[in-house]
């Protein structure tokens, strides 16, 4: 599986993208998983309250994960996963 950062989250990875060959079933598996490998700062992005995907948006093969299954969402191995923090301006 194929996973992009961007912004802030790449900040804290310190790479633009990876390829992923741990198996995930589902999109909390891979978070939780990153975490791990990351720390509490990318986890600080991408799980809101432990139980919901955020602030990071989390797309899933250009899909935003809060539109699919959120945490539930399967994920397959040639997934491919893009993550940046929340986009403001004006």
């Amino acid at each position: 599986m194929m996973l992009s950062y961007f912004a802030s989250l790449r900040d804290v990875t310190r790479k633009a993208n990876e390829e992923w060959t741990r198996p995930a079933a589902t999109l909390g598996d891979l978070l939780r998983d990153l975490i791990a490998a990351y720390g509490a700062p990318f986890g600080r992005w991408v799980l809101l309250d432990g139980a919901n995907v955020g602030p990071a948006v989390v797309l899933i093969d250009s899909q935003d994960s809060r539109g699919l299954q959120g945490l539930e969402t399967p994920l397959k191995p040639n997934s491919d996963i893009v993550m940046f923090p929340p986009l403001t301006g004006g």
